[in-house]
């Protein structure tokens, strides 16, 4: 994720057995960057995700089309959005296609909150 003064701040999946505690990538970051610098917009999200493909090795490599953030994500980066009253870009990326959304609103048009 990218601050609005160029600070990349990183997030990755925080996962449990009980799904319902688990973190995405996206919220991570988003959380960390809240947490250290409350008063930078953020401005861009990228996504990318790894996995092992059946047949090419046990070593893992990025996913051949890009992952999108689940809803949960989604709507956090709506509030962001929100509160700092800009849109946030959201880069997904895949070996064979990157995906570019200019707002969240594109990924969550109907959201639980108004702007």
């Amino acid at each position: 994720m990218e601050l609005e003064d160029g600070t990349i701040v990183k997030g990755a999946n925080q996962e449990n057995a009980a799904f319902s505690v688990t973190l995405c990538a996206e919220r991570t970051a988003i959380f960390a960057a809240q947490a250290s610098a409350p008063e930078k917009a953020i401005t861009a999200i990228a996504l990318a995700a790894k996995t092992v493909h059946p047949g090419e090795g046990d070593i893992p490599t990025f996913q051949k089309k890009p992952v999108s953030p689940c809803g949960s994500c989604r709507q956090v980066i709506t509030e962001m959005e929100q509160r700092y009253r800009r849109p946030i870009r959201i880069l997904m990326y895949g070996e064979e296609v990157i995906y570019i959304a200019e707002t969240i609103k594109d990924l969550l048009p109907l959201s639980f909150t108004e702007y």
